[in-house]
């Protein structure tokens, strides 16, 4: 299944119980700074939790390694979130949650350039500041396991050949989130 045909079920899937819920979109600041522009939404479910839904990507073609002069970087990630409100009310104050994430990656790194997938789970807690009715500011961090498929491949002057190196797998602990979100509620 592509990743449009997932984004596309994933919106209607939330769109379908949005008619008599609270609704936000953010955007993680954090990511913005790194050039990793993201969206993402939020829906609240229950009295106390309430689904996120963040997709995020960068792809420049200016990296500038010495070994891999014009490898361009790629990512594209989506990361939902199931999360419990402590206080009674969702989209305000202390949460904790649980996180997936699958991603497509292709990134040079230490004269190596990486491109293949992965996928995670992990716990995740925040805080949410209210500073108007409808505009809060979110605090959020998070760890877990994270699973990855992919090749790694090194240039030879300049030119990138990719059955240079072989295929790798694995797993690593990783922070999963980290964040410093504006979020906007709709209603």
């Amino acid at each position: 299944m592509s990743w449009r045909k997932v984004i596309g079920l994933l919106l209607v899937l939330l769109s379908l119980q949005a008619a008599a819920q609270r609704v936000a979109v953010k955007s993680n600041l954090l990511y913005l700074a790194a050039a990793t522009p993201d969206v993402g939404a939020e829906l609240v479910v229950g009295e106390r939790t309430s689904l996120s839904m963040s997709v995020f990507g960068t792809w420049s073609p200016y990296w500038r390694d010495k070994s891999l002069e014009g490898q361009p970087t790629k990512l594209l990630a989506l990361q939902p979130e199931f999360r419990y409100w402590f206080n009674g009310r969702p989209l305000t104050r202390f949460y904790a949650g649980v996180y997936g994430i699958a991603a497509a990656y292709d990134f040079p790194f230490r004269e190596v350039a990486h491109k293949g997938t992965a996928a995670g789970a992990g716990i995740t807690v925040g805080y949410v500041f209210n500073l108007s009715q409808r505009l809060n500011l979110e605090l959020s961090t998070g760890s877990g396991l994270l699973f990855y498929w992919g090749k790694r491949y090194a240039g030879e002057e300049g030119v990138t050949t990719q059955d240079s190196m072989p295929e790798t797998h694995g797993y690593k602990l990783a922070p999963g989130k980290l964040g410093v979100s504006l979020v906007y509620i709709l209603k």
